[in-house]
Order: C-alpha cells, then structure tokens, then sequence
C-alpha cells in the first residue's frame, strides 16, 4: 500500500512550505506540471490547488490576506468540518452522493491514527475492503458515511473480500463519518478498530438478481454494536495527538 499517492493536501503543503511566508496564489499556481507528474488524469488542477488552498485555509494553517495573497502560519493542522456540496452537483443517487462529497472532504481532512502522518492517500477505485491507506505506515482504512447517524449495521464491502480480510487479520479500520447535508458540515466522525471486525460480525447480503448491472455480487452488513471507537471529529472539538493515544490504548487491548 506504500505506494498510494500522496494527497493534493500534502502536495500542495509541500509547494506552500517552500515560499516565503506571505505568498500569492500565482506562486503556488507555477507548480502545477509537478501536481500534474502526481495525477496525470485530473484535468482541473488549477481547481484542486484553489481547493487545497482553501482546506488550509480552513484548517488554520494558513491566513487569507485577500487578492490572492496568503500568510503561512506555521501551525499544526485543525479540522475543517465543511465540505464543498458543488463537487456532487452532477449526482442524484443519495450513496453516489455521499461517496463524491465526503471521500474529497476525507481526503483534505482525515489523519492516521497509528503513526504522525497528518494526511492518508485515496486507494485506487475498487481495492478490495479499503478505501484509504497511510503513505508512512500503510495502515489502511474504510470509509463509510451517512447523512444522519449511524445505527448498528453498517453496509460492508464484497462479502468474500470482508471474510477474507477478518480471517487474515488484516480488516481495516472503519471511519464512521455522519453528516448534514443541509448545512454540508461534517458532525461526527469515530473512528473503529479492524481487528475488532471478526467474522461472526459480517452478515452475507442476498446476491444482486441476475439483471442488475454487477449480476451475482454479494455484499454484506457489519454487526458493529457494542464495539468501542475513538472520535475523531465532534461538535466539542477533538485534539488529535489525544484521539492517536486513546487509538493506542484501544488497539492494543484489542
């Protein structure tokens, strides 16, 4: 998994840290060929700077000082509960929905619990249970999320795949993410340890009808009642060297 790109958080931070601490937006747009090296398919760099720009910005790292001028702060990153509601503007399918929003809002925002790095990297579309990996330590996670809250079956991946993974010992850790699309802010988002998934928690749904488009697949429910997490978003505010050392205590009891 080491080898998952790294975020266009972390690439445009890299760039931001290299300039002067007060810098334009043009100094930072000089760079797009090297974001362009990182992610040859997207088309809209110039956006995705912006839009990074913005995450900073909202994360505390960096000042707008307005006309395309920015200060960088030097500060350790924060939360940004919003999400940008425009980048699903296409979709009506509420999970399709979903997916698009929160899994870019994830992208800008989400940490790895089990190592210093303050960034995970997006898994190629269809990797098997995960959805994001930490470039540092390759510790993996799923990403699921839900407009309201969750109850105590979450919808799982490929039912085989899920077995497999709680058989190896290799299940990774689910991030349970609960929005308001409303106001596009994220609520709350716990954060549930993989080794806790074991087999007898994953539930085989009925096998799609032979007229759908992915014919024959089964998915599955995870029973997740019960189970300990550790938040790592909440309206209070969470801090996140304490949210890793409660994710420390929790995974080595477990």
């Amino acid at each position: 998994m080491a080898n998952a790109n790294r975020t266009w958080k972390a690439l445009v931070q890299e760039v931001v840290e290299r300039q002067s601490r007060e810098f334009q937006l043009a100094d930072i747009l000089r760079h797009a060929d090297e974001f362009r090296e990182q992610y040859p398919a997207n088309r809209f760099v110039d956006a995705k700077i912006r839009q990074s720009l913005q995450v900073l910005r909202d994360q505390g790292v960096l000042r707008f000082l307005g006309a395309g001028r920015y200060e960088r702060l030097d500060a350790q990153p924060t939360f940004s509960p919003f999400f940008d509601p425009t980048l699903a503007a296409d979709y009506t399918n509420r999970a399709q929905v979903a997916r698009v929003l929160i899994e870019t809002w994830a992208e800008m925002n989400l940490y790895c619990l089990h190592c210093v790095r303050d960034a995970l990297a997006r898994l190629p579309p269809n990797t098997p249970v995960a959805d994001f990996a930490c470039p540092s330590c390759d510790a993996t996670y799923q990403l699921k999320a839900k407009d309201g809250r969750f109850g105590s079956l979450l919808i799982g991946a490929a039912y085989q795949a899920t077995v497999r993974a709680a058989r190896a010992g290799t299940m990774p850790a689910h991030i349970l993410v609960e929005f308001d699309r409303r106001r596009s802010t994220i609520v709350y988002a716990d954060a549930l340890p993989g080794a806790l998934i074991d087999e007898a928690r994953i539930i085989a749904r009925r096998p799609l009808s032979l007229s759908a488009r992915r014919a024959g697949w089964q998915g599955c429910n995870i029973d997740v009642s019960g189970l300990p997490s550790v938040a790592i978003v909440q309206p209070a505010g969470t801090d996140r060297q304490d949210a890793r050392r409660r994710w420390r205590t929790l995974t080595t009891k477990s």
